[in-house]
C-alpha cells in the first residue's frame, strides 16, 4: 500500500507543478486585455472524510478539483484549506487539491473547509490560443468525425464563426430535451440521435459540432453561482466554451444562456479523455480505497 501510495505521489509531482496560493502560473494564452474585472466571489466547501470501518486506515490521500486557476472569465486570487495541502497545477491550468493522511482511525470523521476567493467578469478577456488543435480533434462523447455530426455541422455552417455557433446553439437548445440528470455520459452522437440528455450531452453537442466546423471548443464543468457560497454537489453543472472572436465564450444550450452571464460561470474542469494528472479521467475527485467522502 505504501509502495502504491509513493507511486501516486510520484505521478502527482510529474503530473503537476507545485505552486503556492498567491502565485499565478501563465495559462495557456496571452493576456491581452486586463481592465473590466467585474466582481469577487468566494466559493466555499467542507468535506466529511470518513473511515466506515473498524480497521485503521494507512497512507490515505484525496485529490480534488478546486476552481480553474485562469480562464477568460475567472482567475483564482487566494484558496485557504482548514488542513495541510498542496495546491498544484496540471498543464491544462486545472488547480488540483491534494491532502494526505498517515492514518484513519476506525470509525472516525474529518472535517475540511475550503475557501476559495476568484475574480470573475461578465466580458471574456481577449486570449491568443498557442495549441488550437488540442481543442479541435475527436475525443471520447466528442465525436466530431462521426458522419451524423458531420453532416449536421455543414448544414449550420455560416459566414462567420460567430454565426455558426450561434447557429450550433439554437439547433441545439431547440431541438434536444433536457432528460433530467443522467448518471453515465453518453456523448455528443448519443443526443444527437436520441434528441435528449441532460447538460453533459448537451455540452458535448455543441462542443462536436464547433470542432466539426473547425472552431475550437471545450466541454467545461462546474457550478453557475450568482453569490458568495457553497454550491451543492447536485448542483454540478456542464457548459461548453468555444472560442470566436478572439476570446473562448460561454455557451451553455441547456441553461439557454448565449454569451451570459459569463460572470456567474465558475469552471472547475475541462473535459479531456486522457489521463494527464492523478485525479485521471473522473470529473471531480479521486481518492484512495477505504476512505468515504462527502460534501
Amino acid at each position: 500500500m505504501l509502495t502504491s501510495l509513493n507511486s501516486k505521489r510520484r505521478l502527482f509531482h510529474k503530473l503537476c507543478m507545485v505552486i503556492a496560493a498567491e502565485v499565478t502560473i501563465a495559462p495557456a494564452f496571452s493576456e491581452v486585455d486586463k481592465d473590466g474585472i467585474e466582481v469577487i466571489r468566494t466559493v466555499r466547501f467542507t468535506l466529511t472524510i470518513s473511515n466506515p470501518s473498524p480497521q485503521e486506515l494507512r497512507d490515505q490521500a484525496i485529490w480534488l478539483y478546486l476552481p480553474i486557476n485562469q480562464t477568460s472569465v475567472q482567475k483564482v486570487e487566494s484558496i485557504k484549506v482548514s488542513v495541510p495541502h498542496e495546491v498544484v497545477l496540471d498543464s491544462l491550468g486545472q488547480t488540483i487539491l491534494h491532502l494526505s493522511w498517515d492514518n484513519v482511525s476506525p470509525f472516525s470523521t474529518k472535517l475540511v473547509s475550503i475557501s476559495t476567493d476568484l475574480s470573475l467578469r461578465a466580458d471574456p478577456l481577449a486570449t491568443r490560443l498557442t495549441v488550437e488543435e488540442e481543442w479541435l480533434r475527436a475525443e471520447r462523447y466528442i465525436e466530431t468525425s462521426d458522419i451524423r455530426v458531420r453532416t449536421l455541422a455543414a448544414r449550420l455552417t455560416r459566414e462567420s464563426d460567430a454565426q455558426t455557433v450561434r447557429a450550433i446553439y439554437e439547433w441545439t437548445r431547440n431541438n434536444l430535451r433536457y432528460a433530467g440528470y443522467v448518471a453515465d455520459d453518453r456523448g455528443a452522437v448519443d443526443a444527437l440521435v436520441s434528441h435528449r440528455g441532460d447538460c453533459t450531452e448537451y455540452a458535448y453537442l455543441v462542443t462536436a459540432l464547433a470542432r466539426a466546423n473547425g472552431i475550437p471548443a471545450r466541454m467545461v464543468g462546474g457550478f453557475v453561482m450568482k453569490d458568495n457560497g457553497a454550491p451543492r454537489p447536485e448542483d454540478y453543472h456542464n457548459w461548453t466554451e468555444v472560442y470566436f472572436d478572439g476570446t473562448w465564450q460561454i455557451v451553455d444550450a441547456q441553461k439557454e444562456n448565449w454569451l451570459s452571464p459569463a460572470d456567474q460561470y465558475v469552471a472547475f474542469h475541462f473535459y479531456r479523455d486522457e489521463i494527464i494528472n492523478p485525479i485521471g479521467l473522473a470529473h471531480r475527485f479521486k481518492a484512495t480505497d477505504g476512505i468515504n467522502i462527502s460534501f
